[in-house]
């Protein structure tokens, strides 16, 4: 049956239906008409579903992959503040030395 006459056939039999006066044999024919619908319907929408499918495993890959990427920033992060924190160190330990030696010689560590 065509998707014309199928539709027609649809309306009479709920029509009957609306009055009470749906046959059996018109009840049958009623739900295949409504299986094939839902048939037609699962197989109109299955490129959606596997094309949303996809996105939905391609935005996981993308998300597992941004938080990766957001744990090497965040160890750069870390590696700047221990070598600034470290660059530091060595500054005042320098000035330390710088200043011993001025103690002890009355030149500066630069003049050597």
């Amino acid at each position: 049956m065509n998707g014309t006459n199928r539709q027609h056939r649809l309306e009479q039999l709920r029509l009957h239906e609306a009055e009470g006066s749906l046959t059996e044999q018109e009840h049958e024919e009623l739900l295949s008409i409504f299986a094939e619908l839902d048939a037609e319907e699962a197989e109109a929408l299955k490129p959606g579903k596997e094309k949303s499918q996809q996105l939905q495993e391609e935005k996981t890959a993308l998300e597992k992959t941004a938080l990766q990427l957001q744990d090497i920033v965040t160890e750069h992060k870390q590696l700047l503040t221990d070598a600034r924190a470290y660059l530091t160190q060595l500054q005042s330990k320098r000035a330390l030395l710088a200043d011993k030696y001025y103690r002890l010689t009355g030149q500066n560590l630069s003049q050597g």
